[in-house]
């Protein structure tokens, strides 16, 4: 019987909702065999949109691979002294040449990437000559890599750096001269151009001290700022190589003053003025303080300001800190309400007090210009630019919904948008279309056969190839033509389950035949693996607006079970979750083992168990849960099983040996239950995940849920489709 629960939960599980597919949109194809034509990937965990493509036909298919005409601006980094705009995504690559005002794709995918992960994540030196990367090697793992812009040439500097999509654990001097790196909880110095040329000393005399990348930062090319456990130490960069040939005699700098609490380079964070008096810590993200050196350096900082997070209205997703152009401390808080679940930001100028400045809706991450004067910031559809001395308004760029800004210097800046990208010039007011983002469709322009891109209904560009640049062009819209005398081109059926049509060529002279414009789209492949993310209210909501957030940003379905003990607990991180749109479940009233327990638990306990449950749950949120339910810790007999049933909720199965919950009491690391998932998967071909939203017992340091992006980009990359458990 327990057996046919299952096989039944896991088939209605795979007839639940699913998401888009990869498709083809044909636009126009020229008297020379030339085609324009569209790919939009609408999946779960990453952004969808529309990128145009060009490709010459030669006996009946695509001369080489096809060119990318426009850039989404997933990834902008700024190499060459800040010359050049570099711009990533999942299909390749652009630069624009700032200095002659000209765009080159510089790499296109040759076939699409089916599986596609958001873009690895870059950290550019200042000067723009080198970077480093984290190259994948295994599941939550890759290789810490620096490469040479110029030459491409590239040194391992970690062979088992933990993968992120968020950030590489390196820190780059302001000169660029010094690299500081994280390796195996400790932290290491070295010269690029050094490392490059295979010349660099050993590591073991370029050794810093202990910690994480959060435990030191650059003040300035002479010094940084290192912490160590209660110690705040000052270290020059020219006596780098003597501290680390000496790390046995010496310590790791000068001590400049003491914390009044333990530096945790795991959990905690902190922030360092230009002129070495102040400093801001931010403790697990949950207490923030002020605090300004001493005279005396072995004395303990005076403390200025020291509040934990106490918004009634917002949890806190994440945190900033930066200082304005008077060297006071300006605290941004990321934020998500507990009533609409829209992100918005509130911002703190710090000192004995913390005065609200600023507060946005919808909005990212603050972007400081390199002088420190300007913060830029993108709320709806529109990019502000503010003044960090009075806090006044410099600048508002519209008409675009921007997803990543980067500075040129300290009064021109680049806009990514969905539909271009703009270099932004506050001083001149003046605005330039570097890059499309997307484009609906693409023609041919009758007169001069230049590419038309369209973006809107009304809204067309045209390129010109002498100069390749785009300039905006009033006409009415084109009609395309998919057939000459040569070639007819055309979206049909495709075999690949992964693709919601294909793209083929039709030969019209010699041998007729039809071929695919990508081989993938037309291999028959495997039925989709699918996959459900749970998340498990326990007795603590630590972690859900962490979740709720990455839910939103990678577009992926989630489920959340609640149980009474966390309802009562957490009645405003109930409310979110109600709030947010997700499917919710019963969890029973408490969190109590139902199998390894010392009562009777029959029929009738289950059922006032689950009813007491939703009837909290609806006092709370004014919303009923969904009619399916799990035991804590997915403890279960066959019997309650069918005591649930009686009562009208279906069980929700683990399908598991291992679940995070069990894992609270053990210090394991995040990548461990990770390997265990995917393992456990392999066996059923998919399945329920489930991850704990928070946890207030335990030995657990590093909770699976701030590990959340990396849990979904490696059940991405291994095939899996994103699926909710509803109606189960």
């Amino acid at each position: 019987m327990k057996r046919f629960i299952v096989l039944f939960l896991m088939c209605s599980l795979f007839t639940v909702q699913a998401f888009g597919k990869i498709s083809f949109g044909v636009s126009d194809l020229n008297s020379q065999d030339e085609v324009l034509f569209t790919v939009k990937q609408d999946m779960a965990g990453i952004n969808p949109y529309k990128s145009l493509f060009y490709s010459k036909i030669v006996n009946g298919q695509s001369s080489g691979s096809p060119s990318l005409l426009t850039c989404y601006p997933e990834q902008m980094e700024l190499l060459e002294n800040k010359t050049v705009l570099q711009i990533r995504n999942r299909y390749g690559s652009g630069r624009y040449y700032s200095n002659s005002g000209t765009y080159k794709c510089m790499e296109s995918c040759s076939e699409i990437p089916l599986n596609s992960l958001p873009v690895t994540q870059y950290e550019v030196s200042p000067d723009g000559k080198y970077f480093c990367y984290i190259d994948k090697s295994s599941l939550g793992f890759g290789n810490l890599v620096l490469q040479d812009v110029s030459t491409g040439k590239t040194s391992i500097l970690w062979d088992k750096a933990r993968q992120s999509y968020d950030s590489v654990p390196v820190k780059w001097a302001p000169d660029s001269a010094v690299l500081i790196y994280e390796k195996e909880n400790n932290l290491y110095f070295c010269k690029p151009e050094a490392v490059l040329r295979g010349i660099e000393m050993d590591e073991k005399y370029r050794s810093i001290g202990r910690g994480t990348i959060n435990s030191i930062n650059w003040v300035s090319p002479k010094y940084m700022i290192y912490m160590d456990d209660y110690q705040v130490y000052q270290i020059n960069s020219k006596e780098l190589y003597t501290l680390g040939l000496y790390s046995g005699i010496l310590s790791q700098g000068k001590v400049i003053g003491r914390l009044p609490f333990q530096f945790d380079s795991l959990a905690d964070k902190f922030s360092v003025n230009p002129n070495l008096t102040g400093i801001v810590l931010v403790k697990n993200q949950r207490l923030f303080s002020y605090l300004l050196f001493p005279q005396e350096n072995n004395k303990f900082m005076d403390v200025i300001y020291s509040r934990p997070y106490l918004d009634s209205f917002a949890s806190l997703v994440e945190s900033y800190i930066f200082w304005d152009s008077k060297d006071n401390p300006v605290l941004w808080l990321q934020q998500l309400p507990y009533e609409n679940c829209i992100e918005k930001a509130s911002v703190y100028l710090l000192s004995d007090r913390a005065d609200c400045v600023l507060e946005t809706k919808d909005s990212g991450k603050p972007f400081i210009s390199p002088d420190g004067k300007k913060v830029a910031f993108y709320e709806n559809s529109a990019l502000y630019v503010y003044d960090l001395t009075n806090w006044q308004e410099l600048g508002v760029l519209e008409d675009d919904k921007i997803v990543s800004v980067i500075w040129e210097n300290d009064s021109v800046l680049y806009a990514g948008g969905e539909k271009t990208v703009r270099r932004w010039n506050l001083n001149k007011n003046s605005i330039e279309i570097v890059a499309l983002s997307s484009a609906e469709a693409g023609y041919w322009d009758k007169d001069s056969n230049s590419v038309i891109a369209q973006l809107d209904e009304e809204v067309f560009y045209i390129y010109n190839k002498e100069k390749t640049t785009w300039t905006k062009v009033n006409v009415t819209k084109p009609e395309g033509n998919l057939q000459n005398e040569n070639f007819r081109v055309f979206c049909g059926p495709a075999q690949n389950s992964k693709f919601e049509n294909g793209l083929f060529i039709r030969s019209l002279k010699r041998s007729a035949v039809t071929k695919p414009m990508y081989k993938a789209c037309n291999e028959k492949s495997s039925s989709s693996k699918k996959v459900a993310l749970i998340f498990d209210a326990y007795d603590n909501g630590d972690g859900i607006s962490k979740i709720l957030s990455t839910l939103k940003k990678y577009n992926v379905p989630g489920t959340f079970f609640v149980n009474g003990e966390f309802i009562r607990r957490n009645p405003l991180e109930t409310k979110q979750i109600a709030s947010a749109g997700y499917s919710v479940g019963s969890m029973f009233f408490s969190q109590t083992d139902l199998v390894n327990n010392s009562f009777i638990v029959d029929e009738d306990f289950i059922r006032r168990g689950l009813a007491r449950n939703e009837d909290e749950y609806y006092a709370c949120t004014k919303k009923e849960l969904g009619l399916f339910w799990h035991a804590p810790y997915f403890s279960v007999s066959p019997k309650i099983i069918k005591y649930g049933q009686n009562a009208g909720y279906d069980y929700v199965p683990s399908l598991h040996d291992i679940n995070d919950s069990i894992y609270l009491d053990k210090n394991v690391s995040p990548e461990l239950i990770i390997q265990k998932y995917c393992d456990s998967l392999r066996k059923t071909s998919g399945g329920i995940v489930p991850i704990a939203a928070g946890f207030s017992q335990g030995q657990r340091t590093d909770p699976l849920y701030n590990h959340l992006d990396l849990l979904i980009c490696t059940l991405v990359d291994a095939g899996y489709e994103f699926v909710t458990v509803d109606n189960l």
